[in-house]
């Protein structure tokens, strides 16, 4: 939405308003796209943008090599499909999917992350945190129990840092797991978190140390673009697994192990390390939101000049 309003491209959120194309990014969305496509109205399908959020993934909880059955269907019945990489578009070419597929890498506005007074605080007063205290945050999913695992492991290993891990479910039932290691297994000093309103997010993730990302598990697109943004540092287990733009050295840090990972954050917190927020900042501004929204924009001209 953000990049059609920089390039002055008219968004409607009705699915009944008359519309040039159709832009989606849920798979549960099949009906709407089924229907523009019987009026002849060309459908683009944005996917692996959000593999955290049930409601927009693609990529199946239980086989991380597979899509999921909605995911396939709405792949499948695209005109065209937006990816954030080459290994996304080679893992859907791989699961059969022949549409036309472009990678469009993802954006951020840059200004998201410039709060001041007040409105930079928020993170800390929401919780409770002390102004000095320092944090890290991560985003995941309530059904991604290796994730929490290794996460709790790092904030074993750093105790005097506190921990936001905050996770999207679909249902109730996604939740349940949530709750009951919020209870039983978490330390004290990692704090589970439902999503929260985006004021609270962006402060957080500018009050925060370190991001951690999982992009390892699963495509991580937005996360580390945002810190980035945000000049916080970005850790992550083991190496990208679709992200191009996590490089070690050059936009982060990669860790074997949750022991390292605490050991380095300790030693972040305290002036001790290296970080590559700098080098990061600079991959955020080039993939500023005026950029991304031109060759969107481009897309969407290619697409309609191919339906004449």
């Amino acid at each position: 939405k953000g990049a059609c309003e920089v390039s002055d491209i008219t968004w409607v959120n009705s699915p009944y308003q008359e519309v040039d194309i159709a832009h989606f990014i849920s798979p549960f969305d099949i009906g709407v796209l089924r229907e523009k496509k019987e009026i002849k109205i060309p459908c683009v399908v944005s996917a692996f943008y959000a593999e955290d959020d049930p409601r927009a993934s693609f990529i199946s909880q239980r086989d991380e090599t597979e899509l999921t059955k909605a995911g396939l269907t709405m792949l499948q019945e695209a005109d065209l499909i937006l990816v954030p990489s080459r290994t996304l578009k080679d893992f859907a070419i791989s699961r059969g999917i022949d549409a036309e597929i472009e990678v469009l890498e993802p954006a951020v506005r840059l200004n998201r992350f410039k709060m001041v007074g007040l409105e930079s605080t928020i993170f800390r007063r929401y919780f409770g945190i002390k102004e000095k205290e320092p944090c890290v945050v991560a985003t995941g999913s309530y059904k991604d129990q290796e994730t929490y695992k290794l996460i709790k492991n790092v904030a074993k290993s750093a105790p005097n840092i506190q921990f936001y891990y905050f996770a999207a479910g679909k249902n109730g039932s996604d939740l349940g797991y949530f709750n009951f290691v919020r209870k039983f297994d978490c330390p004290r000093n990692l704090h589970l978190q439902s999503i929260v309103q985006d004021d609270i997010y962006r402060s957080a993730m500018i009050n925060a140390i370190a991001y951690i990302s999982n992009d390892y598990r699963r495509p991580d697109s937005i996360g580390p673009m945002e810190a980035f943004a945000a000049k916080t540092q970005v850790v992550a287990f083991s190496g990208s697994r679709s992200n191009p733009l996590l490089k070690e050295g050059e936009s982060c840090f990669f860790f074997v192990t949750p022991q390292a990972m605490g050991e380095y954050l300790i030693k972040l917190n305290s002036g001790e390390a290296q970080s590559t927020i700098t080098s990061a900042y600079d991959i955020a501004r080039a993939h500023n939101l005026i950029n991304h929204g031109n060759k969107l924009k481009s897309i969407y001209e290619q697409l309609l000049e191919n339906t004449l």
